[in-house]
């Protein structure tokens, strides 16, 4: 028997980068040996307004790019004067409006859930709007943070000597969806779910409650439950053991909502990389590694940054391993700080001990404002300074741009780096990117050296030149594989 996710309640949102890990169950497995399987997020958008501005009278907004999800409004008025003369409103990007406080009965429905946390949006660009009415001089400030969400992945099997295996997660966001499949054939394994007290929440062997919350788990409406730790135990079903059925192979999915960006697979033996800040930030125990491949384009840019993922406070930390070349002297990363209020820094060059050959620059998301750097002016060199301090560097959620090069009159030889970005003191799940140098051959591939060539016009222009016998060497053997 396979239990499945009914119907397609849950999509991918555009290019999902997924993560993974290699581990092992350990010998009489307990739910305080479980492995910690990451963290799983609920696609939202929030935005946060106050009556803490500096400016009389101003109109606030604020854009920000959703995949799927529902968007939130948080409202902290220390004066409940201020909030009523004041009016809220969210647009699309064609400046439609989805929500308004003092709009049509449908649009202030939606300014409802909107504040509920129940809103539910599309994929697209919003802008979030709050206007003081005339006459007051309300002071207003607005912030936003986008959560991505996440899909947790997993597969192991049940043996003789391993019977119940424990996995656990944190959850945040209000709906819960599993996907089970067994590939034996014949048992279905016992499924439970536990909250942090280590109470089942849901068990499709359970009693008339348990498992009514584990039919909703395995629908397209998903389970509504609080943000919190959880615990999937897997084992062998009451009416089969080790003895009938050997070898139970099985894989679930664990889904908040309807779309996630990131997909986190275990695979049930590496242990998690170290590359702390001043040895402020330590590992859990039972802390696992997740890696990811990608490349550092040519002529990188802050529009062309490879992502490196989401980062929360003692939760998740970031790590980096790639190279500068000749042809490739600057590398870019974009990152999240989903939850948080400090950045920590950690970074070592693998080529060369003299770690001022390479710059460290910290901006913000558009690369248009120098945060911290390395190489910078006095004040920015003591913010990356503080940045690689036990303390790190005081910073809100938002997103941010890594950018490495070579230092002024440095050698342009090659230089391995690795660096790792942490916030808080701690964290259970560590992703790493490693992000291969982009050679000029594969650049010619992938249509971005020499002015965005494309492979078939490469090709057309190699067979060109080779008639006219002045093909460039190196050219000719970056096409070779491909006529």
């Amino acid at each position: 028997m396979t239990f499945s996710l009914v119907g397609s309640s849950v999509q991918p949102s555009g290019v999902v980068t997924t993560y993974n890990v290699n581990t092992a169950h350990k010998k009489n497995e307990t739910l305080a040996t479980a492995i910690d399987i990451g963290n799983l997020d609920e696609e939202s958008s929030t935005v946060s307004i106050s009556d803490a501005g500096s400016v009389a009278n101003n109109a606030v907004s604020t854009t920000f790019t959703a995949l799927n999800g529902t968007a939130s409004l948080t409202q902290a008025f220390s004066n409940p004067v201020d909030k009523a003369a004041t009016q809220f409103q969210l647009f699309d990007s064609q400046g439609n409006i989805i929500a308004d406080s003092q709009g049509t009965t449908a649009q202030q429905a939606a300014y409802a859930e909107w504040q509920a946390g129940s809103l539910n949006i599309t994929a697209g660009t919003y802008t979030a709007i709050a206007t003081p009415f005339a006459g007051f001089g309300t002071a207003l400030t607005i912030s936003k943070q986008e959560q991505q969400g996440t899909s947790l992945e997993v597969s192991s099997s049940l043996t003789g000597s391993d019977p119940t295996e424990y996995y656990n997660f944190s959850f945040s966001g209000s709906n819960l969806k599993l996907d089970f499949d067994t590939q034996s054939g014949g048992a279905s394994p016992r499924v439970q779910i536990l909250d942090s007290s280590g109470d089942v929440v849901a068990d499709n062997e359970g009693n008339a409650f348990t498992q009514a919350n584990y039919q909703a788990l395995t629908s397209g409406t998903g389970l509504n439950t609080v943000s919190g730790n959880y615990t999937v135990e897997v084992s062998y079903p009451a009416n089969q053991t080790a003895t009938t059925t050997p070898t139970v192979p099985y894989n679930f999915q664990l889904y908040a909502g309807n779309s996630y960006a990131v997909a986190y697979n275990t695979t049930v033996t590496t242990p998690a990389t170290d590359n702390t800040a001043t040895g402020s930030v330590t590992a859990a125990s039972n802390a696992q590694l997740y890696t990811v491949s990608q490349y550092n384009k040519i002529n990188a840019a802050a529009t062309t940054a490879v992502n490196i993922g989401w980062l929360q406070e003692n939760k998740s930390a970031l790590d980096v391993y790639s190279q500068l070349t000749s042809v490739d002297s600057a590398d870019f990363y974009s990152l999240t700080l989903q939850q948080g209020n400090n950045l920590k820094f950690g970074f070592n060059t693998k080529t060369t001990t003299d770690p001022s050959a390479l710059r460290v620059q910290l901006y913000n998301s558009t690369g248009t404002q120098i945060i911290a750097d390395s190489a910078g002016t006095p004040a920015q060199q003591a913010a990356y300074k503080a940045l690689t301090t036990t303390n790190g560097l005081t910073a809100g959620a938002g997103n941010y741009l890594v950018k490495i090069s070579y230092a002024a009159n440095a050698p342009k030889t090659a230089q391995t780096y690795e660096f790792g970005i942490y916030s808080g003191t701690g964290y259970n799940a560590l992703y790493k990117t490693t992000a291969s140098p982009q050679t000029i051959a594969n650049a010619i591939t992938a249509g971005t050296y020499g002015g965005g060539t494309s492979r078939s016009s490469a090709i057309a222009s190699y067979l060109t030149a080779e008639a006219n016998s002045d093909t460039d060497t190196s050219l000719s053997t970056a096409l070779q594989a491909f006529i």
